[in-house]
C-alpha cells in the first residue's frame, strides 16, 4: 500500500525502515521525520502525515509480535508516539484504530521482554 504518493513510499519501506530505527542502540522516535529521513525522503504537501503515523504505530505493533525487533522497544516507541500526539487528532487516530492494542503494548514492561543474552 502507497503511504505517501509524493514520495512514493510503500507500507513496506515503513516496516524495513523502522527494523533498522529500533534496532539502533538509544533508537530515536520513530516519527514520520525520522522513518522518511531513514528513507532518504521527505514530506512535500504533509498530506501523509496522518496515514504515515498511523502506518508506523500499526507496523511497530506488528515487528513486535513477529518478534523482529524487541518488544519492549517497540512498546516504549508506542507510548512515546502517543503521548507526544496526545490531545490530538493523530492521536485519536491511534487509539481508535489500534483500541485495546495501544493499551496492552503501552503496558509492557522490561521484564515482559525477551532477553537479549
Amino acid at each position: 500500500m502507497i503511504v505517501c504518493s509524493c514520495a512514493v513510499i510503500s507500507d513496506a519501506e515503513i516496516e524495513a525502515a523502522l527494523v533498522e530505527i529500533l534496532s539502533l542502540p538509544d533508537a530515536p522516535l520513530p516519527t514520520p521525520g525520522v522513518v522518511y529521513r531513514r528513507l532518504q525522503k521527505k514530506m512535500v504537501c504533509c498530506g501523509c502525515a496522518p496515514l504515515a503515523v498511523s502506518t508506523i504505530y500499526q507496523k511497530i505493533d506488528d515487528l513486535a509480535q513477529r518478534g523482529l525487533v524487541c518488544p519492549y522497544a517497540c512498546a516504549s516507541a508506542q507510548g512515546r508516539l502517543l503521548e507526544r500526539a496526545r490531545d490530538t487528532q493523530v492521536a485519536r487516530l491511534i487509539e481508535s484504530s489500534h483500541g485495546c492494542r495501544t493499551r496492552r503494548c503501552s503496558q509492557a514492561t522490561p521484564a515482559e521482554a525477551p532477553s537479549a543474552t
